[in-house]
């Protein structure tokens, strides 16, 4: 978000000319001169409390300022700046007045209806949001090209799931300010979230080529190249992106004393998506990227350690990392990285398969050459049958090879210097259709979040076609409203004991049934997302599984914060 600002709309005298001119050090003088011989009118200790704000002491600038709106209740610059010394201190009630005072006694000034939306932008709760984006709007209307407005207005939506909407207000603030690297910055990260990564690309580079070094930039780069299979460039910007900075911070956004919260996560992609999950009013979050930190890094205060790292496969390094660290504290640990290491492909293989009602593909790691032999290798698996690189989500780099002939060109298609083969795993109806289903485990409990209908084999929401089809939405608006009815009690304990053996307490399967109704388990990990539907109306009737399931996970991380020794 772009920062609220310290207001001065004051008349000029002596003091304010200094201010003007910045000599502050003259400035200062004066005021307290003035402040000594009794004679410090309103705009006196209005001054004073900018000055002494600038020099760190918030605690005396307060004072300044209630001096000043006791000897000039109207001045609406001393409440505006008053509002924002009492957000620092976290005094909630008194920085919402402060801030609602200035806007009754200044209703035409834009940086104080500014401030008044980044404060309720900053609330938990809907109806202050909702505020907040109105008078973002109107602050808009009046002056088009607000780089603060359109930037903190595409940050709210964002983190209020309106993910085109946010799209559009970033590019607002890139088309008026196309030298504002930060702007660039928030532009690429939403076509980020949308997996559109050659636009992502072009916007971190263009924020590199504003001039002003962004490890940010870099961070959005590495994740574009690492999608894309180009894991040379990616390496490259991970180290420019993580390297000086593996430490990064998400502040707090509520009354009181925070809770600290430490997140574990890994520089490359593999990560749950934690974002949507934290309670900013509640949570200060330090998010630590394991590979570039020192193995004798001190772990910085915490009440709840979660591990966000979730790709066993990709992540195997940073998991390892993180479970020394683990044992080095004694807070709560949420999915704890020696079970999480235990979530690849190959090890849910070995000791997911014995569950009855459970079906996983037998899957081998082999070499390319390995692979290239496969036609003439005895016990040689049936084809069809499925490539895939390690450690990719969302079906990239995943092939289905009908027959031999074809195995050059998929070869050809994948990167990585050894990959995954398995069994297809044919789950269709009588009409052709596959199915593929969502539940996550968030604290014991299964949530439903989608049920993906397609023609094809590579089953997922984004590519299938229930926005066409009013049967298959029908059928998934019945999966999310009643899952054990619409699975039956049979898979419903299969998917039980399942949870049960993956032993995390975030975690997603996606599964599709067989003719027996046997559970197709295509995988089972903690990096699947937790995204709200956009704003259509057509996915209304998504909405409330996704929101339950959000809340469990948000309660979870709020009730072991609470448990913490």
């Amino acid at each position: 978000m772009s920062p609220s600002g310290a207001i001065d709309t004051t008349p000029p005298d002596a003091l304010h000319q200094l201010m003007a001119a910045g000599r502050h050090a003259e400035a200062f003088a004066l005021a307290n001169a003035r402040d000594a011989a009794g004679t410090a009118d309103a705009a006196t200790c209005f001054y004073l409390g900018v000055l002494l704000a600038a020099r760190g002491d918030t605690a005396a600038a307060l004072h300044c300022y209630q001096r000043a709106v006791a000897l000039a209740p109207d001045m609406a610059p001393a409440h505006a700046n008053l509002a924002l010394l009492h957000e620092r201190h976290r005094d909630a009630a008194a920085a919402e007045h402060s801030h609602r005072t200035a806007c009754r006694l200044d209703p035409a000034s834009i940086p104080i209806r500014f401030n008044l939306a980044n404060w309720l932008a900053a609330s938990p709760h809907p109806d202050p949001q909702q505020e907040a984006r109105a008078l973002y709007l109107e602050i808009l209307a009046r002056e088009p090209q607000h780089l603060g407005a359109w930037n903190n207005l595409g940050t709210l939506l964002f983190e209020t799931g309106y993910i085109s909407a946010a799209q559009t207000a970033y590019r607002a603030a890139v088309t008026y300010h196309p030298e504002d690297g930060p702007a660039h910055v928030n532009l690429g990260n939403v076509l980020l979230h949308q997996n559109a990564l050659a636009d992502a690309r072009a916007q971190f580079q263009q924020a590199l080529s504003c001039g002003t070094p962004l490890a940010e930039a870099h961070r959005g780069l590495a994740t574009c190249y690492a999608r894309e299979g180009r894991e040379l460039e990616a390496t490259h910007h991970r180290a420019l992106g993580f390297g000086q900075t593996p430490c990064l911070t998400l502040t707090h956004r509520g009354p009181g004393t925070p809770v600290p919260l430490l997140i574990l996560a890994s520089a490359q992609e593999g990560n749950v998506p934690w974002r949507f999950l934290i309670d900013r009013s509640l949570f200060h979050t330090t998010i630590l990227a394991t590979e570039y930190l020192d193995p004798g890094f001190p772990l910085p205060p915490h009440a709840l350690i979660f591990n966000a790292i979730g790709d066993a496969d990709r992540c195997a390094e940073a998991l390892q990392r993180a479970s020394d660290w683990v044992r080095t504290s004694q807070a709560p640990v949420l999915n704890a990285p020696e079970r999480v290491l235990r979530t690849g492909r190959l090890a849910h293989a070995r000791t997911l398969a014995d569950i009855p009602g459970v079906r996983l593909p037998h899957m081998q790691h082999l070499t390319r050459d390995a692979i290239a032999a496969l036609p003439d290798t005895p016990g040689c698996p049936d084809f069809p049958l499925l490539l895939r690189t390690p450690g990719y989500h969302g079906g990239q780099f995943f092939v289905r090879v009908e027959h031999p002939d074809a195995l050059p060109a998929a070869l050809d298609a994948l990167p990585g210097k050894s990959l995954l083969v398995l069994e297809f795993l044919d789950g269709r109806d009588a009409r052709g259709l596959f199915r593929k289903f969502r539940m996550m485990s968030i604290g014991g409990a299964l949530y439903p979040i989608h049920l993906a209908i397609a023609p094809h084999w590579k089953v997922h929401y984004f590519s299938a076609d229930m926005a066409d089809s009013a049967a298959h939405r029908d059928e998934e608006a019945t999966f999310l409203s009643d899952p054990a009815a619409h699975l039956g009690p049979r898979v419903l304990h299969t998917l039980g004991q399942l949870q049960e053996r993956i032993g995390l307490d975030y975690v997603g399967m996606d599964f599709g049934l067989d003719a027996a109704g046997q559970v197709l388990l295509f995988e089972a990990n903690a990096t699947m997302v937790l995204q709200p539907p956009n704003d259509d109306p057509l996915w209304d009737y998504r909405r409330p599984a996704l929101q339950r399931a959000l809340e469990a996970a948000r309660d979870l991380l709020r009730s072991r914060a609470q448990s913490r020794p």
